[in-house]
């Protein structure tokens, strides 16, 4: 009789390859996800694999040995921050193991499992477990810092400053109407009395802050996600792509973000400016926008030069208005460095180049220059 490991199966389970959409937000819990995916990937391997029944026997106690010390380690967390579904989350626990410690004993019965059901429960479970349960008790946590924040803003916005930021927008924009100062003092407090300040926290937040969709929060996102640029890696690059490509939606945050954190990042690794190049061919006009602005900083230092050209080019011929000034403006931004270079760029671009994007780029150049490459642009 043969067995689930002497049967090629044609479709394996997927494998679960990390990715910022499971984090909650606790970087010692992120990490024993990590290593658990790692089984199970593991587990996947050897269901096509000849002669590994034993090596599976083993992964799977490990993963069941592994599992106990993680659930252990996060209830004792939840406990810490008095979640009030401790008990029902406890339970799932439970039945978790009870699961998975029946397919352990099965293996020294003349009836062992079969391990592609296994695999495939143990992918189900831990994907919708960290997806829709783990998530539940950082959002309870989180839930009280987002308030806090929101009602010191709230208590210093007006009517007359929501009218008045709405007005430099074309687009509709959720804003209470508090003075950028005092969003920027109430980001620095809040920031300080955080008494957790890892990295995967202070981004689960961000990430809260900029979902929530109003403009005074996605500044604090903004500021927090700066904050910690000493301990960016290259691995955040997902996580600022997806943040720009699903909750930025107005120029302000989209300038904010991208000049300090975005070319913090780009300044570290210059890579990745492939990547920006990229992102001028997105429908999103806010990710084409982000190509540009994240190198204004560079831009004025000098740094980069053929790139920001290369991206210029690439953004020439855009008809979003957002667009033409952001390229624009990286263009007058490097005109500091190289007003030869950029002059020259505009001035045999000029019959295509939209006017929006041309009077942004000349605007810090000479006055002749200027004169020189107006002319014929009417």
């Amino acid at each position: 009789m043969k067995t689930s490991l002497d049967i090629k199966h044609e479709f394996l389970p997927e494998k679960i390859r990390w990715n910022h959409s499971y984090s909650v937000g606790k970087k010692h819990i992120d990490d024993d996800h990590r290593v658990l995916f790692d089984i199970y990937n593991k587990m996947v391997d050897c269901l096509n694999s000849e002669n590994s029944r034993g090596i599976f026997a083993e992964l799977l106690s490990n993963m069941t040995d592994y599992s106990l010390s993680h659930f252990s380690k996060e209830e004792e967390y939840m406990r810490g921050i008095n979640y009030p579904n401790i008990k029902v989350h406890r339970e799932q626990h439970k039945d978790y193991i009870k699961k998975t410690a029946l397919y352990n004993s099965m293996f020294n019965t003349a009836t062992p499992p079969d391990l592609y059901q296994a695999v495939v429960f143990l992918r189900d479970w831990w994907k919708n477990h960290i997806l829709f349960e783990d998530i539940k008790y950082e959002r309870y946590r989180r839930e009280g810092i987002l308030k806090n924040i929101s009602d010191a803003i709230k208590s210093v916005a007006t009517d007359e400053g929501k009218r008045g930021g709405e007005r430099f927008f074309k687009e509709r924009v959720n804003i209470y109407g508090a003075k950028v100062a005092d969003v920027s003092a109430i980001s620095r407090k809040h920031f300080g009395l955080l008494a957790d300040k890892e990295k995967s926290s202070v981004f689960a937040l961000c990430q809260e802050l900029f979902k929530n969709g109003v403009l005074e929060e996605s500044f604090v996102a903004c500021d927090w996600a700066h904050r910690l640029k000493k301990e960016f890696v290259k691995d955040d690059f997902e996580l600022f792509e997806f943040w720009i490509n699903n909750y930025i939606t107005n120029w302000a945050t989209c300038d904010t973000f991208c000049n300090h954190t975005m070319g913090e990042f780009i300044d570290m690794w210059p890579e990745f400016i492939a990547n920006l190049k990229k992102w001028t061919l997105s429908p999103n006009r806010w990710v084409r926008r982000a190509a540009a602005v994240s190198l204004i900083i560079p831009a004025r230092e000098g740094r980069f030069r053929e790139d920001i050209f290369e991206i210029a080019d690439l953004m020439l011929t855009d008809k979003d208005d957002m667009v033409q000034k952001g390229y624009g403006w990286m263009l007058k931004s490097c005109s500091k460095p190289y007003p030869e270079e950029v002059f020259r760029f505009v001035v045999e671009r000029k019959a295509v180049m939209p006017r929006t994007s041309l009077r942004y780029a000349i605007e810090k150049l000479p006055d002749e220059m200027k004169k020189k490459a107006i002319q014929k642009q009417k």
